[in-house]
């Protein structure tokens, strides 16, 4: 045998080779769990066939158990080879016994090791004859009387000690969580990840809003639902820290609650937002959490699963060398349009039975294809999911039977603030060109991510201007600290459109919260203004050019930035200038020509006072001046003239 059978007994040997028999009886030459746990039982007075005698468990359950398995194994005629699982146990077996301080490894140790190791077959025969393995696994340590440091005494981790975790397991139990919909090839990555021996540590990384924290959830039900005697427990890092006023006393709960889970093969960390673990708890030059943390996880010792956004872990994660090569990094992509149509479709019947209404498939669809624009900052199936549970909540205050479109489009409206007002109906009659884009935009009736509307328009002064901005917010309910204006002669330079979109990485400039995507980022739905946009540099045009082309651009840090809900206006400074007989500007083709604006307008054109508001001015006037007791007899009914007499009044008063 070789160098790993050093430490076994002559019993612990003769029980191996008994395998080995059972196996090649059965023209096998690659040993399983199954013909170890046969050749325990086998062992006279052994803790296996004693335990198991007394459960009324025989050998001939054990065998047809073993018969009834169908396991593809390749086979070579004359070498003896181990499962990766029976390897495992034989370790495992070891490492038992230096930590009872025996000489050589024993029946109890192979019984004890092969309970303690699941997802293989041994352990699926006992759970098939609906074995407790862990009662098993205690009444060993209570016979052998073992001290064992960190081993499992209980059925369950005793969490009451530590307020700052909780239990995902039992909430999974207690069906206060939404099933997971997909994510089997996420789900199976992970399980690998975790079974290894070393750095069993992932961590999952995706936008806020793709579905981490549910996949974890979604992984414990999956434990659930398989019987596996696992718990995954969330720690919070924030309630961690809080309360630790004295020196060392953040130290010392979390050193307190590594001891409690290391090493049990029946507990889980994950840790949300696992970004904050670096320099928490790090005050007068005290270790943080992180650094805590790192032995544990590189020596296996606890397994853990974290999650983080792209930002986050390219920020903070990736800066930490040691700790960034003890977690393998896990992608979350935001799923698709049809795939979150069948997530909704999966969990509707929850939302039906909490809200007591009737979801109709049609909903669903129109649902998630309006939310797709109307929250483009967003991401599925997140912001789908809370539009669904408010427009059920919404039916439900209401008395609804049903949910309808109609809800979803009104809960999409009150959501991204796209209220009709009569004010803005009035003044969109002042421009009529807009009217298309005004119902594309109420109505969310659009196929592609371009902004509302890009208008390149002319102006004389900057009154006029001013009232066009002023009407455009009104007319899309825009308020006034989501109007930004860019001033592009400040853009004549090459390096300059790091001012709109941000530095590269490592440069200055990289982490500016001025930017333009940034500013987008805060206010989704914001009016831009672009003014003398024939002065700018030839890249900045070309990003502009990109923004009303795609709807959206990547920064250096390849962030995408939607402008799907924004409206453009930009100013052209080419004027036709008259000097003696030449006329600079005839026949020169302006440097924005290209550039695809929907409507390209002269403001005067627009810009007309109507009757009405006309008529409201003018009674302002005669209150005013009929309120210092100024004769208006001899004024004619004109605008201008009460301007002139006002002035005069105001003028002689000075």
């Amino acid at each position: 045998m070789g160098s790993v059978f050093t430490k076994f007994s002559p019993q612990a040997k003769g029980i191996i080779l008994r395998s080995h028999r059972y196996a090649l009886n059965q023209n096998e030459y690659v040993i399983g769990t199954e013909f170890l746990l046969l050749a325990l039982f086998n062992e006279p007075n052994s803790s296996c066939q004693v335990l198991l005698r007394e459960l009324g468990i025989t050998e001939e359950d054990l065998i047809d158990r073993i018969n009834k398995i169908n396991v593809f194994r390749k086979n070579i005629p004359g070498l003896i080879i181990y499962t990766p699982k029976l390897r495992l146990i034989l370790e495992k077996a070891v490492e038992l016994c230096k930590k009872t301080g025996t000489d050589f490894v024993y029946e109890e140790h192979l019984f004890y090791a092969l309970l303690n190791t699941p997802d293989c077959i041994a352990c699926y025969i006992l759970d098939e004859l609906e074995v407790d393995r862990e009662d098993l696994s205690q009444e060993i340590i209570d016979v052998m009387g073992w001290d064992l440091e960190n081993t499992k005494k209980k059925h369950k981790l005793n969490l009451k000690s530590f307020s700052f975790v909780e239990n995902i397991t039992e909430l999974v139990e207690k069906g206060q969580l939404l099933p997971l919909i997909g994510r089997e090839d996420i789900l199976e990555r992970i399980n690998n990840v975790l079974n290894k021996k070393n750095k069993r540590n992932c961590i999952l990384i995706g936008n806020a809003g793709v579905g981490k924290t549910a996949i974890v959830e979604g992984l414990a039900q999956k434990y659930y639902l398989e019987k596996k005697p696992i718990q995954i427990i969330a720690l919070n890092v924030a309630s961690l820290v809080a309360g630790t006023k004295y020196r060392g006393d953040f130290e010392q709960r979390l050193k307190d609650f590594i001891e409690a889970i290391k090493n049990r093969e029946d507990v889980i960390l994950f840790i949300d937002e696992i970004h904050n673990i670096i320099n928490a708890g790090n005050s007068d030059n005290n270790l943080d959490m992180a650094n805590i943390l790192k032995p544990s996880l590189a020596r296996g010792e606890i397994r853990c699963i974290g999650a983080t956004t792209v930002d986050e872990y390219y920020k903070y994660i990736i800066s930490d060398m040691a700790l960034t090569r003890r977690f393998l990094p896990i992608f979350v992509d935001e799923p698709t349009i049809d795939e979150t149509i069948h997530i909704l479709l999966n969990i509707k019947k929850y939302f039906e039975s909490f809200h007591q209404i009737v979801i109709p498939t049609e909903t669903i669809t129109h649902l998630v294809k309006q939310v797709e624009k109307a929250l483009v900052e967003r991401f599925f199936p997140d912001k789908a999911i809370d539009v669904l549970d408010e427009a059920c909540a919404y039916a439900k205050i209401h008395k609804q039977k049903s949910l309808t479109c109609n809800i979803v489009d009104k809960i999409i409206r009150t959501i991204t603030n796209q209220h009709l007002t009569k004010e803005g109906l009035n003044n969109l009659n002042k421009y009529p060109f807009l009217k298309k884009y005004y119902l594309r935009y109420y109505s969310n009736i659009r196929s592609t991510y371009q902004p509302i509307v890009s208008i390149l328009c002319e102006y004389e002064d900057e009154n006029e201007l001013n009232c066009f901005l002023n009407d455009l917010a009104c007319i899309f309910n825009i308020r006034s600290e989501a109007i930004k204006k860019i001033n592009l002669n400040h853009f004549t330079d090459h390096h300059s459109i790091s001012n709109l979109i941000g530095a590269p990485p490592g440069y200055v400039g990289f982490d500016n919260p001025h930017t333009l995507t940034r500013f987008v980022q805060k206010y989704p739905r914001s009016l831009i203004l672009l003014k003398n946009i024939d002065g700018c540099a030839l890249n900045v045009r070309e990003l502009i050019g990109e923004i009303l082309t795609s709807g959206y651009i990547e920064d250096f840090a390849n962030h995408k930035t939607y402008f799907t809900n924004t409206i453009i206006i930009a100013t052209d400074k080419i004027k036709q200038k008259q000097i003696g007989f030449l006329n600079y500007g005839i026949n020169r083709k302006s440097t924005v020509d290209d550039l695809p604006f929907n409507e390209r307008i002269n403001l005067r054109n627009y810009l007309k006072m109507d009757s009405k508001e006309e008529e409201n001015i003018i009674e302002q006037y005669r209150t005013f001046l009929m309120n210092r007791n100024i004769n208006i007899d001899s004024i004619e009914k004109t605008q201008d003239d009460f301007e002139t007499t006002l002035f005069d009044y105001l003028f002689s008063y000075k």
